[in-house]
């Protein structure tokens, strides 16, 4: 038997996320808890830390890192730069060893921050009259 402790070992890919979202925080963890089941993950936790911030970890197999990228940005969080770097490489890394470690479980805790209103992140979410 595999207690807890032993089994965050196990998980090679453990990645720390941080984005921004216009969004309401407890509408969006509904909404990222249904697209991660929907893209075979499974939700760990998930929590409202504070009035402005949510947090959510999850696994899922290697296989579907890219449908996982696609649902966040689709979920219209603003990723950092080191999300998307990390995500990145998780995606270019499985693809090239996809027969190998397809399979193998890959865990994402991700911190979403609201954005504040009147923010660039805030009206970038939102569209616009007359924009082309």
């Amino acid at each position: 038997m595999v207690g807890v402790l032993e089994a965050d070992e196990l998980v090679e890919w453990d990645l720390r996320l941080t984005a921004t979202c216009a969004d309401d925080p407890q509408r969006l963890l509904r909404f990222l808890t249904g697209a991660v089941l929907a893209c075979g993950g499974w939700v760990l936790s998930r929590s409202l830390p504070g009035s402005d911030t949510a947090e959510i970890s999850f696994e899922f197999a290697r296989g579907v890192s890219l449908e996982i990228y696609s649902m966040l940005i689709a979920s219209g969080l603003e990723l950092s730069r080191d999300a998307h770097i990390s995500l990145t490489e998780l995606c270019q890394c499985t693809k090239n060893l996809l027969a190998t470690k397809g399979f193998d479980v890959a865990r994402i805790r991700l911190f979403v921050y609201a954005a504040p209103l009147g923010s660039k992140e805030a009206n970038d979410n939102q569209p616009q009259a007359g924009r082309r």
